[in-house]
C-alpha cells in the first residue's frame, strides 16, 4: 500500500473523539524508585463526566486503580510503600425521577505499591480536600474537611459508631432537616457567597490529622472564622503550618497571615500582611522555610507574580524571582531543601527555572517547543518528570535527566488514536499590534487537505482571562475544539493580545481601564493578516470567545461589522452588573478599571459591550448557564435584552443552560 492510500484512510476529527482523547495530569515520583505515577483523566459519554484513573510508568505505562470512577491527588508515603489519593468510589447512576440524591464524599484511600485493593482511610461525613500531604515519618496524614458550628459540636464519626443506632439516626435526621432549612431562604451575610455553580455553605476548612495505622482522627483546629485549604506537619509533628485571610477584613482581602498551630489549636503568626490572590504554600522538606507566590498591592491583578520564601523561624521574606518578568505557574521543593523549582509561561511555551534559596541565584532548566503545566522532582534531585501539550498531540509525559539534559518520552496516551487522525496545520505568526505599541503572538490553523487557492470561512477565537496564555500548544478541550473546527471546514485563528500572560509586565498591564479598545485592534490586525493571505472568504468570518472574550466578542461586533456571526459565551457585558454579582473575580473591576458602580457608574456604562446593543448588526447567538457564578447570567440577559430591543429583527438566539457552569 502506497503511502498516499495510507493517507486516505485517515479520517478528519470528528465531535465524538471527544471522549477518545485522554489527559495525562499529577506526574509523581515514587521515592527510592525511577517509577513515575500518574493521573489519565478521559471524558464519559455515559453520565456526561470524567473518569480519572492512577496510572504507572515502571518499563512501560500501565493502569494501577480503576477509577471509580475518580482517584486523584496522588501522594507517596515517605518511604514508598504506600500510595494515598483522593477518590470517589462508586458506581455512578442517574439519580430517580423526583428524588434528590447526594454526591459522594471524596476521602483518602490508600493503596500498597505492590497493587491490589485500595482500602479507603478516611470517613469524614463532609469528604477531604485535595491538599493533604503525609507527615515526614509516615505514620500520619494531615488533611482539611469543612465543617459548620453544629457540626463542630457534634459527635465525631468514631463516636457515631460507638452509640445507640436510633440515637445516631436522630442526630443524622436532624442534621438533614437543618441543612434543608437553610436553603430556603438563604440567608447571605458575606461578601464572596458563591462559587463556580454553588452557593457557599457555612462551613469552614479545618485541620485534621489521621494516624495512618489506628485510623484515630484529632481535629486540630476549631475556628469557624478562618477557613483552611492547606496545611502541613513539621519534621517532629509537632506543629502544623498553614495560611488564613487576614482576621477581620472579610472573603475579599488579599492579605494573608502564615501561622504554626499546636495539635490543641494554639496559634502562632509567623508572618501577617502577606499580599496576594490566594495563598498556596510549599513547606521545605528540613521545616525551616515556606515557599509561596506574592503580589502588588499597588497593581492588584494587573502585577505579576513573583515566588518568595518566608523563614519560619523569624518570619523574614525573600523574593527569588525579580528578575524573571512573567507570571510563575507552580513550584515545588528538592528534597534536600537547597533548590525551588518552578514554571514559568514565556512566549506561549512554558519554562522550568529553579532558584538556589541560600544565594537566590536562579537559572532555566528546560525549555523548549512545548506547554509544561506539572511536575514533580526525584528525592535525589537527578530526575525531573512531566506532563506536557504538543501542537499535534495535547498529552505526553516525560522524564528528564538534569545534568545529561536528555528527555525520554514515557507515555503518549493519545499518540495512536491520532495516527488515524487527519490534522490541521499550525503555523505561527507575529505581527505589529495596535499603534504598532507590541508585537502580537498568534497562529493560524488551517483545515486537513488544505489548498490556499481556495476560498474558507474564518473562525477568530480568543481567550479569556483577561491574563491568561494561550498557545499552539494545547490541552484536550482546546485542541479538540480547534481541530474540529478545521475538520469542518474553518481556518481558525488566535493569538495573544495585549494583556495576556508570558510576554512581560508592560504587556500585561496594557489594557488597563480599557478592555476592549486595544487588545481587540491586536486581534482584528491578526485577523487583517489572515485575509491578506488570500484563502479566507471575508465574508464568512465567525467570532467567539467565553468569559473575557465574551466581552471582546460583544464588544467587537458592537464596534465592527465585518463578522457574519457571533457567539458570545458566558461573558461580561454590563460592569457594573458583574461587580455586583460576581464571586471573587470582583477585584477585577475594582483593580482593571481603578472604580466601582458606586464611584463611577457611567464610566463603566461607556466600557460596557451592552452599550453598544444598537451598533449591533452581526447575527448572534448569546450562550450562558443559568448557575455560572463567575460570570453570573444577568449579564447575559442584559446584552439579550439590550440588542433585542433596539434590533428586533436581529437574527439572535440566548441559550441557557440549567445547572451547568460552561
Amino acid at each position: 500500500m502506497t503511502l498516499k492510500n495510507k493517507e486516505k484512510k485517515k479520517s478528519s476529527i470528528g465531535l465524538e473523539d471527544l471522549f477518545n482523547l485522554k489527559q495525562v495530569s499529577d506526574p509523581t515520583f515514587r521515592p527510592k524508585t525511577d517509577e513515575v505515577y500518574y493521573v489519565i483523566n478521559q471524558a464519559n459519554k455515559e453520565d456526561n463526566g470524567y473518569r480519572n484513573s492512577i496510572w504507572r510508568y515502571c518499563e512501560k505505562p500501565s493502569q494501577f486503580t480503576q477509577g471509580l470512577p475518580s482517584d486523584f491527588s496522588i501522594k507517596w508515603s515517605p518511604a514508598g510503600k504506600t500510595l494515598a489519593f483522593i477518590s470517589v468510589r462508586t458506581v455512578l447512576k442517574k439519580p430517580t425521577a423526583g428524588k434528590p440524591s447526594e454526591p459522594p464524599k471524596p476521602q483518602i484511600f490508600l493503596i500498597p505499591s505492590d497493587g491490589g485493593e485500595a482500602k479507603q482511610l478516611t470517613n469524614m461525613p463532609n469528604g477531604v480536600l485535595p491538599s493533604f500531604e503525609w507527615s515526614q515519618d509516615g505514620k500520619k496524614i494531615i488533611f482539611i474537611s469543612r465543617l459548620n458550628k453544629e457540626e463542630l459540636g457534634a459527635p465525631t464519626p468514631e463516636e457515631m459508631k460507638l452509640m445507640d443506632p436510633e440515637e445516631a439516626a436522630l442526630l443524622h435526621m436532624n442534621k438533614q432537616k437543618s441543612e434543608e432549612k437553610k436553603k430556603e431562604p438563604r440567608i447571605i451575610s458575606r461578601e464572596v457567597y458563591r462559587v463556580g455553580t454553588s452557593y457557599l455553605d457555612d462551613r469552614r476548612g479545618q485541620i485534621h490529622v489521621i494516624d495512618v495505622k489506628s485510623k484515630k482522627v484529632t481535629r486540630w483546629t476549631s475556628n469557624i472564622d478562618d477557613d483552611y485549604s492547606q496545611a502541613y506537619l513539621t519534621p517532629e509533628n509537632n506543629f502544623a503550618i498553614t495560611a488564613r485571610q487576614k482576621p477581620g477584613e472579610g472573603d475579599e482581602t488579599r492579605y494573608w497571615e502564615f501561622l504554626k498551630i499546636s495539635p490543641k489549636g494554639d496559634v502562632e503568626i509567623i508572618l501577617k500582611d502577606h499580599y496576594n490572590w490566594g495563598a498556596f504554600i510549599q513547606l521545605s522538606d528540613d521545616g525551616k522555610y515556606l515557599a509561596t507566590e506574592i503580589g502588588d498591592p499597588g497593581l492588584g491583578s494587573l502585577a505579576q507574580t513573583n515566588l518568595c520564601i518566608i523563614d519560619i523561624a523569624d518570619g523574614t521574606k525573600k523574593v527569588l524571582t525579580e528578575k524573571i518578568e512573567n507570571n510563575i505557574v507552580m513550584y515545588k521543593w528538592t528534597k534536600d531543601s537547597q533548590y525551588l523549582y518552578f514554571i514559568i509561561f514565556e512566549k506561549a511555551i512554558s519554562v522550568i527555572w529553579r532558584a538556589k534559596v541560600a544565594t537566590s541565584e536562579v537559572e532555566k532548566i528546560i525549555e523548549g517547543d512545548k506547554v509544561i503545566i506539572g511536575f514533580d522532582i526525584s528525592d535525589d534531585g537527578k530526575w525531573l518528570t512531566y506532563q506536557a501539550h504538543h501542537v499535534n498531540d495535547p498529552s505526553r509525559l516525560y522524564k528528564y535527566n538534569i545534568s545529561t539534559k536528555k528527555e525520554e518520552l514515557l507515555d503518549a496516551p493519545n499518540e495512536e488514536f491520532l495516527k488515524s487522525k487527519k490534522l490541521g496545520k499550525t503555523e505561527e505568526v507575529w505581527y505589529d499590534g495596535f499603534n504598532d505599541e507590541f508585537k502580537i503572538h498568534g497562529w493560524i490553523l488551517t483545515p486537513p487537505d488544505f489548498d490556499p487557492e481556495k476560498k474558507y470561512p474564518l473562525a477568530l477565537n480568543m481567550h479569556g482571562g483577561p491574563h491568561v496564555m494561550w498557545s499552539c500548544h494545547s490541552g484536550i478541550p482546546m485542541f479538540h475544539e480547534f481541530q474540529l473546527l478545521a475538520a469542518e471546514g474553518y481556518v481558525v485563528y488566535y493569538c495573544n493580545p495585549r494583556g495576556s500572560n508570558g510576554y512581560g509586565p508592560d504587556f500585561y498591564k496594557a489594557m488597563e481601564k480599557s478592555w476592549g479598545d486595544a487588545d481587540s485592534q491586536d486581534i482584528l490586525k491578526g485577523v487583517d493578516l489572515v485575509v491578506d493571505r488570500g484563502f479566507v472568504d471575508s465574508k464568512r468570518m465567525g467570532i467567539t470567545g467565553g468569559s473575557y472574550a465574551g466581552f471582546l466578542t460583544a464588544w467587537i461586533v458592537g464596534h465592527d461589522n465585518r463578522f457574519a456571526a457571533a457567539v458570545p459565551q458566558r461573558g461580561v457585558y454590563f460592569l457594573s452588573s458583574f461587580w455586583a454579582t460576581t464571586d471573587g473575580a470582583r477585584v477585577l473591576i475594582d483593580d482593571e478599571f481603578g472604580t466601582t458602580p458606586l464611584e463611577d457608574s457611567t464610566f463603566l456604562w461607556e466600557r460596557s459591550p451592552a452599550a453598544y446593543a444598537k451598533n449591533i448588526k452581526t447575527p448572534m447567538r448569546i450562550i450562558h448557564s443559568d448557575t455560572d457564578y463567575r460570570v453570573p447570567i444577568p449579564d447575559a440577559e442584559m446584552l439579550y435584552t439590550a440588542v433585542k430591543r433596539v434590533n428586533p429583527k436581529l437574527d439572535l438566539e440566548f441559550i441557557r443552560y440549567p445547572g451547568t457552569s460552561l
